[in-house]
């Protein structure tokens, strides 16, 4: 009988997430879209880089939120910082860069009386936060929030988006 050696390197991911986000709901969102948008996210192992840890040891994040209903949908890539909380509970917030397909112009009188405005640019800053809870050694859950838009720190128009939803988390 041959002896298959183990794989000497850690896996490529920390965790995969998947979840369902309330569409266009949120603190600063205009609720101009809508629906239910399935979501998913991969988050890769920390690398070991000494200018990694003088970061704060982020996890590299790649995520999609796709609008099933024809509005605008989104994929992000990013940093995610995770904080252990006592009694399994978590923490984590990220920052990092969108792309979407929703459009960058609308009327400029609606946008001016109801902020029905256009997204104004193609990529743009996405931030994310979210409170969880191990359920076990390789699973959580969670509660979880993302925003994006430039708010003016770009020129043009600031729709912006946010999403609300569940998340699961299967840990590596």
């Amino acid at each position: 009988m041959a002896l298959v050696a183990q794989a000497a390197y850690p896996p490529l991911f920390h965790k995969i997430i998947v979840g369902v986000l309330v569409h266009d709901l949120g603190p600063t969102s205009d609720r101009h879209e809508s629906g239910i948008d399935p979501h998913a996210e991969l988050q890769f192992r920390q690398p070991s880089w000494k200018i990694w840890k003088k970061i704060g040891n982020p996890y590299p994040t790649l995520g999609i939120t796709p609008n099933l209903q024809g509005d605008t949908s989104a994929a992000y890539a990013g940093l995610t910082y995770e904080f252990a909380l006592p009694h399994d509970f978590f923490a984590s917030g990220g920052i990092g860069i969108a792309i979407h397909d929703g459009p960058l112009h609308k009327d400029w009188f609606n946008c001016g009386r109801d902020s029905d405005c256009g997204f104004g640019h193609r990529i743009l800053p996405h931030f994310s936060a979210e409170i969880g809870y191990k359920l076990h050694e390789k699973q959580a859950i969670g509660i979880f929030y993302d925003h994006m838009s430039h708010k003016h720190i770009l020129p043009g128009e600031n729709e912006g988006i946010d999403h609300i939803g569940l998340r699961y988390h299967y840990i590596f």
